[in-house]
């Protein structure tokens, strides 16, 4: 299934559930507000009439029902002692039977009209009021409306606004784990070929009889593959580590010319053996000083330096300069190889990416120096060099501490020869 399809389908799920938990909480919700508001409306009502008729009833001089002193619309019925009306205010209805000895307030329909009727004793007999529940009902009706209205205007923005939730939170999910899938291809593409040779290799030399010549040839094949082999799970094991987001690894001033001239002393033998020259550091200024770990510097170093060699043909020239201005220090390394095409640096930083001709390595190389540089908030200047060759830099802002002992440089030039790094760090 395409990533697109996951992703909405994914996402619709995330809004269908959430959309459904918010109509069930506003369902409950207006139900107990439509509760509170009846119930509210009926207690003021039964109040408003009780007071009127006991207004009423202690008038002196007994109950006016011509014109009562209380606020319409109160209609009242005067009964005497057998249940009859005797009089009833202007406009009142029948009152029916079943009304006439209901002394607590009491809902009943007389005719068209809803009304809440109630009774209270007088002298002469029982007075019997009513008022009219046509603002209690209309109320009500307009609550209802208006949560009929609201509530879908509610749900459909829980509905989109969880879709586009669901699809944001989903997408560097889903993208980690296309990301995931497609390393652990590519791993075991990487893996699959010098695991074959080995087994050819153990294979042939198991059959027949060889000599010592034979024997020795087979194991150096052996051995080669089996080296490769150890650092391409070297590579992926410091990648699984640095995007396991561990505690940051303690970040202290390094000296960028301590850091490249290491670097060059280490892969002297190389360039001698490849007819490379690698001259000596070029530094405009000592030190500068840069804050990162002094091992992942010397491992993004030693990428740079490893590629410039593979990649610069035998009598060429590389060489690794530090520069610096009033801000920032930059780490460059040049070669006279045959440069990278324009339309493949977006793609050099991806895993297991190299050029189609190359061997030997992994393509994991730039793959970590990416990590570390921009784990280290550094910035990469990918150029060519005049006549032929690249040139690869990295710029860093100055360290922020202006003194640094001198016991504290020694023991970070000490960390860049102490091996790659046991602690990442997540990329930013």
């Amino acid at each position: 299934m395409r990533t697109p399809d996951r992703l909405s389908r994914h996402a619709l799920r995330t809004a269908v559930i959430s959309t459904v938990t918010v109509a069930a909480l506003i369902l409950l919700l207006c139900i107990a507000v439509d509760v509170v508001v009846a119930t509210s409306l009926r207690a003021s009502a039964s109040h408003r009439l009780t007071t009127d008729l006991t207004q009423l009833a202690n008038a002196p001089g007994g109950p006016s029902l011509e014109e009562p002193d209380v606020d319409d619309p109160l209609v009242v019925w005067e009964l005497d002692s057998s249940g009859r009306v005797v009089q009833s205010s202007a406009g009142a209805p029948f009152l029916p039977l079943t009304a006439r000895r209901q002394m607590a307030p009491t809902a009943i329909s007389i005719g068209r009209s809803d009304l809440l009727i109630a009774g209270t004793g007088i002298s002469t007999g029982v007075l019997v009021g009513a008022v009219s529940l046509a603002n209690e009902s209309n109320s009500m009706a307009t609550l209802m409306v208006t949560e009929a209205v609201v509530a879908p205007m509610l749900l459909a923005l829980v509905f989109g606004g969880a879709y586009v939730v669901g699809r944001n939170v989903a997408g560097p999910i889903e993208r980690a784990r296309q990301r995931q899938l497609e390393f652990t291809a590519d791993a075991s593409h990487e893996l699959r070929t010098p695991l074959a040779v080995i087994e050819a290799e153990t294979s042939l030399a198991l059959v027949g009889e060889h000599s010592v010549r034979d024997t020795t040839e087979t194991l150096n094949r052996v051995a080669a593959e089996s080296v490769r082999m150890r650092r391409i799970v070297e590579d992926l094991l410091w990648l699984a580590r640095f995007d396991s987001m561990p505690p940051a690894p303690a970040i202290e001033p390094v000296d960028l010319v301590t850091a490249a001239e290491v670097a060059v002393q280490r892969f002297a033998s190389i360039a001698d053996q490849a007819g490379l020259r690698l001259a000596p550091v070029e530094a405009t200024a000592a030190p500068v000083l840069i804050d990162a770990p002094a091992e992942w510097l010397d491992r993004l170093i030693g990428v740079l330096v490893d590629n410039a060699c593979r990649y610069t043909p035998s009598g060429g020239r590389v060489t690794v300069s530090v520069e610096r201005d009033r801000s920032h220090g930059r780490l460059v390394v040049r070669d006279t190889g045959r440069g990278i095409p324009v339309d493949q640096r977006s793609r050099i930083f991806e895993r297991f990416h190299r050029a189609a001709d190359e061997r030997g390595g992994a393509g994991l190389g730039l793959t970590i120096g990416n990590a570390i540089v921009g784990a280290t908030h550094g910035t990469w200047d990918i150029d060519d060099v005049e006549g032929g060759g690249t040139s690869v830099g990295v710029s860093w802002a100055l360290s922020r501490s202006r003194i640094v002992p001198d016991d504290k440089l020694e023991r970070s030039a000490r960390a860049l020869t102490d091996g790659p790094p046991r602690v990442r760090q997540q990329v930013e």
